[in-house]
């Protein structure tokens, strides 16, 4: 079994304060959550790679900000624990809770291969 080393609390508050958005792809398995400060800075954490996504800015006006982009299975543990954190952003609580649902819905055995 392949095992994903655990995200550090460090980590954890640093994305916590970060929007979150998922970042679909083909095949469905291979989408990734890019994670961007709204502040425009550069997310520290260099587990995951960096790249250029376009959003939504307060002006709403397009804006090009450098994000982190984690693959659905190495953001679980920050999303599940994020959700948590004081000053976590509206996105990462969100994102959060939609994690926890859909593993309770795999634990009750309500989602089916294919």
């Amino acid at each position: 079994m392949h095992r994903h080393p655990a995200a550090t609390p460090s980590e954890i508050a640093e994305l916590s304060r970060c929007s979150a958005v998922f970042v679909p792809a083909d095949p469905a398995r291979t989408g990734r959550i890019a994670f961007w400060n709204p502040d425009g800075n550069t997310p520290t954490d260099t587990s995951g790679a960096l790249s250029e996504l376009t959003v939504v800015g307060a002006d709403l006006r397009r804006l090009t900000v450098p994000a982190l982009c984690l693959p659905v299975r190495d953001a679980l543990p920050v999303l599940t624990r994020a959700r948590a954190v004081a000053d976590a952003s509206p996105a990462i609580a969100f994102w959060g809770a939609a994690a926890l649902l859909a593993l309770q819905l795999v634990a009750r055995g309500l989602l089916l291969p294919g």
